[in-house]
């Protein structure tokens, strides 16, 4: 991030995807989100399950790793750029996450074969790597794994869980290594007494910094405006249409004022500008400091390593991290 804490990057992409044990590796089929139906009915039961009953732990789920085949479609970079409103030809390269429908529902089986409700979980940091497929390659089959790197106790109600996914072709070349690091709040006093001796790394966000650069001081800086219906838009996209990102009455049911993004499309909404304006990140890391109202304007700020993502007047800060882009 800033100077307040060390950037980690993930291993190279390019390695050969680690091997689970087949005991350990759990195949799942997994519909494309154009499959509506399909997709709908894999989705919302388990949502709405997860979302309607108390937390629990088991900690024999953190052992299995989820795997799902993700197949590649002509148009994915121009539909992406269109709901975020990019030029697609000025962000070509931008590293979006298009398997993210296959990684959301991996996710959401994982979460609940943990016994976690989405309703206490928020998306807290997210580390990756990115290798760019050929072209000949870029619309080939590809798997999707997704496992539990660590589970760490934070006080006596909290904890935080941290999610490996890779995605890789059939010759086991990795393109993509991702951590997500999510927060869940609201544990009962002693479920989480197992996890005393793992002590949580310092995180960024929980500190709630505030912006490094005032409005526009930073040697690059713009302003966004975030759609009113960005979120529901990118759950159309990435399937995780959780229904505080995408139903106000939902959000509001869950205790929250409105609607926000995912923070998986803060991340697009920061690395497609920074794509559409030259800068094609390879390596990321980003601290999710606040959740991102929808219709509001943000600025974004970058130093060519760090990068902010604030309020227009630059008071509020709801992102930051670092970045790593080849040189064009």
């Amino acid at each position: 991030m800033t100077d307040r804490t060390e950037t980690i990057f993930l291993p190279p992409t390019g390695l050969s995807a680690p091997i689970a044990s087949p005991g350990d590796t759990r195949r799942l089929a997994v519909p494309s989100p154009e499959q509506r139906g399909r997709y709908a009915f894999a989705y919302w039961p388990a949502a709405l399950c997860s979302l309607l009953t108390p937390h629990r732990l088991n900690p024999d789920a953190a052992r299995w790793t989820y795997a799902a085949r993700f197949q590649p479609r002509p148009g994915d970079h121009e539909r992406w750029c269109d709901a975020f409103g990019l030029d697609a030809q000025a962000a070509g390269g931008a590293p979006f996450l298009f398997s993210q429908a296959t990684g959301t529902l991996l996710y959401l089986r994982l979460f609940a074969d943990l016994g976690l409700n989405l309703r206490h979980l928020l998306h807290l940091r997210h580390r990756a790597t990115h290798r760019a497929a050929p072209a000949a390659q870029g619309l080939a089959g590809q798997t999707v794994s997704a496992r539990v790197a660590a589970v760490h106790a934070l006080g006596s109600s909290k904890a935080v869980v941290q999610v490996a996914c890779t995605v890789s072709d059939d010759h086991g070349l990795v393109l993509l290594h991702v951590q997500d690091d999510f927060i869940v709040r609201r544990y009962r006093t002693g479920r989480l007494d197992a996890l005393a001796q793992h002590p949580a790394p310092p995180f960024e966000a929980l500190r709630r910094p505030k912006p490094r650069w005032a409005a526009g001081a930073a040697p690059w800086h713009t302003l966004l405006d975030v759609a009113p219906d960005l979120s529901r838009r990118y759950g159309a996209l990435s399937g995780d249409a959780n229904p505080v990102h995408t139903l106000p009455w939902a959000a509001r049911l869950f205790g929250h004022a409105e609607p926000f993004l995912q923070g998986l499309a803060t991340r697009t909404l920061i690395v497609g500008q920074l794509a559409q304006d030259g800068v094609c990140v390879d390596q990321l890391d980003l601290h999710l400091c606040r959740p991102v109202p929808c219709g509001v304007r943000l600025g974004l700020s970058h130093d060519g390593q760090r990068f902010e993502l604030s309020d227009a007047p630059g008071a509020r800060l709801y992102a930051c991290g670092r970045f790593e882009a080849p040189v064009r």
